[in-house]
């Protein structure tokens, strides 16, 4: 059963300097489906260890965060580390950054340093009196699990975004877990537009089905009302438009990580005239976007 799951599993142990950007690493990682467990108490390894060697997290890929605030963890990981090879595809991410580097950061966030004497300290353990010294203690602190890291990623020159596409690359579990996920929602501008969108397009400039009385109570699901929407050249060409345009978007915002990207077609009622567009554009675009899902608020509404 243990060696079952250990072949399947998959632990990144994601530590370093405070200020590095362990926080961004492990939300990247989360967005990726990994089990993200954040400053877990050392003493707790064992178990958790043996929790994952047993399947009970109920995920084959774990992200584990630690960092210096436990002074202990460099000694607990180490003793532990034979074990949580022996049950997983181990990889340990150790990030860092220049000393001035994490100054900066820390002044201008006007953070506390997690070793400073304003958060922690006692006889055995002396927290840091300045920033500077801080930053060092950190460091003394986590040099020999450095030494043991199998990726180390120094932060100086890189935004956010940077180092969240380094972890996109490097740790997707499948090319899957990096698909943009598309809502394609329709709406009546007059029951109130969505507040989860990313992008937004009215088409109450087209013809309205709602002036003619057979195609009334129809909705644009109903091929008649399909028929009259798509008929006019202007859909047509709107369509095309559109279409063109998220085939360029969608690559960029996958390259820029992007997760998740909502987009409304509206008109008066969301009834007809976005139904019909919102189905035109499904078809067109999900062979470009798997990921695509329809929505549609308002058709049922009078």
């Amino acid at each position: 059963m243990t060696q079952q799951h250990s072949a399947q599993t998959r632990i990144v142990v994601v530590t370093g300097m405070a200020g590095s950007g362990k926080s961004v690493a492990l939300r990247a990682l989360e967005d990726l489906g990994f089990h993200c467990v954040d400053n877990l108490p050392a003493l707790l390894l064992p178990q958790f260890l043996e929790a994952c060697a047993a399947g009970q997290l109920h995920s084959r890929h774990v992200a584990l965060a630690l960092d210096a605030r436990d002074r202990s963890m460099p000694t607990a990981l180490l003793s532990c580390w034979d074990r949580l090879n022996q049950i997983a595809q181990v990889d340990m991410l150790f990030l860092e950054a220049r000393n001035e580097i994490l100054l900066n950061r820390f002044r201008e966030t006007r953070r506390s340093h997690p070793l400073s004497s304003a958060i922690l300290g006692d006889e055995e353990n002396p927290a840091a009196d300045t920033l500077s010294s801080a930053i060092e203690l950190d460091a003394e602190i986590l040099e020999p699990v450095r030494k043991c890291a199998t990726r180390v990623i120094d932060s100086s020159a890189m935004s956010s975004q940077m180092l969240r596409q380094i972890i996109f690359h490097d740790y997707a579990p499948s090319t899957r877990h990096l698909e943009l996920a598309v809502l394609l929602v329709s709406f009546g501008f007059k029951h109130g537009t969505p507040a989860d969108l990313d992008s937004l397009f009215d088409v109450r400039c087209f013809p309205n089905p709602h002036y003619n009385a057979t195609l009334r109570p129809l909705t644009g699901l109903d091929a008649k009302v399909s028929d009259f929407v798509l008929s006019d050249p202007n859909v047509a060409t709107f369509v095309d438009k559109v279409s063109d345009l998220f085939s360029f978007l969608v690559p960029l915002y996958k390259t820029e990580g992007k997760r998740y990207l909502g987009v409304g077609i509206g008109c008066t009622g969301g009834k007809h005239r976005s139904v019909a567009i919102v189905e035109s554009l499904g078809k067109r675009l999900r062979p470009l976007i798997p990921n695509l899902k329809i929505e549609h608020r308002h058709f049922d509404r009078e």
